[in-house]
């Protein structure tokens, strides 16, 4: 019981947290293996679904904004995302537990480094967007698809690429930005949701009410984003970040300190 609370108000921050920065799985994916004590590929399936309902509330919230975004690039990248989701999640189900262990530590290392040189990536990618070219457009449809298949297989930092991807494809407006990143995100965590329903290895009590949780968060979240300043929560997620990393090489790669000692 005292696990499950402190996991279902993680998922209540990890809710604000999505809408507002980014980053909320580097919250529930260490509650889930520590409070909840879940081996490390469950964990990242129970995040996913369970902060899923989260992302969903934040496209409601932010409903208003999706007016302004052309209908054939929402179209277009919506649908990249529901394959690129579909792949990743898959390949998650049929891989080893031993296996995402040791891949998870360079993906927390990948996401914390995407997170970290956030600014200056939106700052590239924006002065690139004028491409309007065919070769240009495939371009931008592949780096979707690739964030889509490492979003359905792990996830963390996925907003951070997309916000990339989205200045790539010529949107300048931040508010128009956030809104389509949070709807590229619920499609991504949707279809990998819906995936790992039928793995028969989620733990139902945790995910409902993460599910609960995440919701009441992303929805305030959505508000909070127009008031609070971002780049200080960026921070404190960022030195989560690079914390968990620096634990997980150590905890999944025991192996090999101990071989180099013996």
């Amino acid at each position: 019981m005292h696990g499950l609370l402190l996991v279902t108000l993680t998922a209540f921050i990890a809710g604000v947290v999505n809408a507002v920065a980014g980053g909320g799985t580097f919250l529930t994916f260490p509650a889930l293996t520590g409070f909840a004590g879940l081996d490390q590929k469950i964990a990242n399936m129970v995040s996913t679904v369970g902060l899923w309902p989260g992302s969903a509330a934040s496209v409601v919230a932010a409903r208003a904004d999706f007016a302004r975004i052309p209908r054939g690039m929402m179209l277009t990248f919506a649908i990249i995302s529901l394959v690129g989701g579909g792949i990743g999640s898959w390949l998650l189900i049929v891989s080893s537990n031993r296996s995402f262990e040791l891949v998870i530590p360079w993906l927390l290392a990948f996401a914390t480094c995407i997170f970290g040189f956030s600014k200056p990536i939106a700052r590239w990618a924006g002065r690139q967007h004028g491409h309007r070219t065919i070769g240009w457009t495939t371009f931008v449809a592949i780096v979707q698809l690739f964030v889509a298949i490492y979003g359905g297989y792990f996830g963390a930092g996925i907003g951070v690429l997309m916000l990339a991807g989205l200045s790539f494809a010529g949107l300048d407006d931040l508010n128009q930005m956030n809104a389509m990143k949070v709807l590229l995100a619920t499609l991504i965590n949707g279809i990998a949701a819906g995936i790992f329903l039928f793995s028969g290895t989620l733990v139902w009590s945790l995910v409902i009410a993460m599910a609960i949780a995440s919701t009441v968060g992303g929805f305030l979240g959505m508000f909070a984003a127009r008031r609070v300043k971002p780049q200080y929560l960026r921070a404190v997620i960022l030195a989560v970040g690079i914390l968990l990393t620096a634990v997980y090489f150590t905890k999944n790669y025991a192996f090999v300190f101990h071989r180099g000692h013996a």
